[in-house]
């Protein structure tokens, strides 16, 4: 009996249920079951949300930008990120339907600043994805989505707490007419939409712990205007894009010498230190939600028919301090589709410090990371390059 579930689960998972778009009686799904952001996030599977600290951590907790770093005694100070990961998937959402290799690129980009106890960013991420044609082997088109975010947060210091809220805009492209060279020069349609978020978290003076959460509305796209949805050049187009409400909570503790939660002043702080984080993720159900890859095909697949819950943890080690890190950790990507099973990801980093310079008066390390996150179907290896903090 055992055996023969077995088989039935492979069958669905294999062939997942589709139908064919007949109208514009759906929307599209933005969904991201994997880790993105820095090579530090990504190498500890995704666990950010008790951690999240300047632009780069307004991603996931809008209160990040009030959160300062330990060596940050200045009255003001400011800060940036620039990260980009590439990486190679047969099936990068997890939908069950495989085709060839092809490469996925996630950017984010930010830049904020702090004075006294309040603090802004304004953050960016793109991404751009082939999508395939039922043979796996020949792109059709290409998606695009962009999302923006300025976040406002402010230190409660009595409460040793800071609060953020953000607001998020989405915009989502598909282009076509797609050549042998995988150019797809028309665009088909643009949409965009927006949203807000709250985020907090919890830094407790002369501890060696954090605890962070956060929540984000649904983001619901407007109708395609800039081309016929019934038929654009072949296609039939979604009525909007959306994307679900998500809640997230995380918990993140520090080894070493010194207490964690203290200012210390200085540039840099180098000691032998390890650091562990878990984030628990949840994300809502989509209204009227079909997934992506399936829409290449003239198809549609129910995408977040219920809600998903990711679990996600990782580990960092100083090992030389100020000189070299490693990482480590594994999340639960969960199945946003019908009939296809979640899956687990293992991922690892490291992260060297490679030149040591003079900017602005103040002594700047470069850094090299490597990041990388596997599953089935999924391989994800990224470079980064930037400053040691």
């Amino acid at each position: 009996m055992i055996l023969v579930l077995c088989a039935a689960a492979k069958i669905a998972a294999a062939e997942p249920p589709t139908s064919p778009i007949v109208d514009s009686n759906y929307s599209i799904e933005l969904y991201d079951g994997v880790a993105y952001g820095n090579a530090a996030v990504v190498g500890m599977g995704g666990a950010s949300v008790g951690l999240a600290i300047g632009t780069s951590g307004t991603l996931f907790n809008p209160s990040a930008p009030a959160v300062k770093p330990t060596t940050d005694t200045d009255y003001w100070s400011w800060d940036y990120h620039l990260d980009a990961i590439a990486g190679s998937s047969t099936d990068y959402d997890n939908n069950g339907f495989k085709s060839s290799y092809a490469q996925n690129v996630v950017g984010t980009a930010g830049i904020g600043g702090r004075y006294g106890e309040w603090a802004a960013a304004i953050t960016g991420t793109w991404q751009n994805r082939p999508i395939m044609a039922s043979d796996g082997m020949t792109k059709v088109l290409e998606a695009s989505v962009y999302r923006f975010q300025f976040a406002v947060a402010r230190w409660v210091q009595r409460l040793d707490t800071a609060i953020g809220v953000s607001l998020s805009t989405g915009i989502f492209g598909l282009d076509g007419d797609c050549d042998v060279d995988g150019e797809c020069p028309h665009r088909l349609f643009t949409v965009s939409g927006g949203g807000f978020e709250l985020g907090a978290t919890w830094v407790p003076r002369d501890q060696n712990f954090r605890i962070g959460a956060a929540a984000s509305s649904p983001i619901k796209g407007g109708k395609v205007e800039d081309c016929d949805p019934a038929d654009c050049v072949g296609w039939i187009l979604p009525e909007s894009i959306v994307s679900a409400p998500r809640l997230s909570a995380g918990f993140a503790y520090r080894f070493s010498d010194s207490i964690w939660n203290q200012l210390v002043g200085g540039y840099f702080r180098d000691e032998t230190s390890v650091t562990i984080a878990s984030d628990v993720v949840i994300t809502g159900p989509a209204e009227n939600g079909y997934g992506l890859d399936a829409f290449g095909d003239m198809k549609l697949q129910r995408s977040g028919r219920h809600s998903a819950v990711s679990v996600r943890g990782g580990a960092e080690w100083e090992w030389l301090p100020g000189r070299l890190r490693l990482r480590g950790g594994s999340y639960w990507e969960p199945g946003r589709f019908d009939s296809v099973p979640g899956r687990l990801h293992v991922t690892l980093g490291v992260e060297v410090r490679v030149f040591q310079f003079n900017l602005w008066g103040k002594p700047r390390r470069g850094r090299i990371g490597l990041t990388g996150d596997v599953a089935e179907r999924y391989t994800n290896v990224g470079v980064s390059v930037g400053f040691w903090h």
